[in-house]
């Protein structure tokens, strides 16, 4: 008889209203990062990646893996979560960078992660 081994990997769905369009953020745990997604409701595309990780002397490293590497909004919100989650963070944020939408989705982010730590 087989064994199961425990999964290192755990999935997590929500999303987030923002200008009458609704945003999905999936979320993806593994044992020592975090993999976030997040897009429009129906219209899901992976235009930009980034991926950020805090350091031994507590600094922050980045970087754009795909995308336009300059303005890359990913990798400023992967900054943020990396630091906040003191964790790897993979981030892919295609929304629009503006005013509005960008920093609603983010504090419905932080929301999300202070309601359901063990998610991430």
């Amino acid at each position: 008889m087989a064994t199961l081994l425990p999964s290192n990997f755990s999935s997590h769905l929500c999303s987030v209203e923002v200008c009458d369009v609704q945003y999905n953020m999936r979320i993806l745990k593994m044992k020592d990062s975090v993999f976030i997604y997040i897009g429009e409701n129906k219209a899901e595309n992976f235009d930009e990646m980034a991926m950020a990780l805090p350091t031994e002397t507590s600094e922050i490293c980045s970087t754009t893996i795909m995308g336009e590497v300059v303005g890359c909004g990913s990798e400023d919100l992967a900054q943020k979560l990396a630091r906040k989650l003191k964790k790897q963070v993979y981030l892919s944020a295609n929304v629009p960078n503006d005013r509005i939408v960008r920093p609603s989705i983010e504090r419905k982010l932080f929301e999300e992660i202070n309601n359901n730590r063990e998610c991430f």
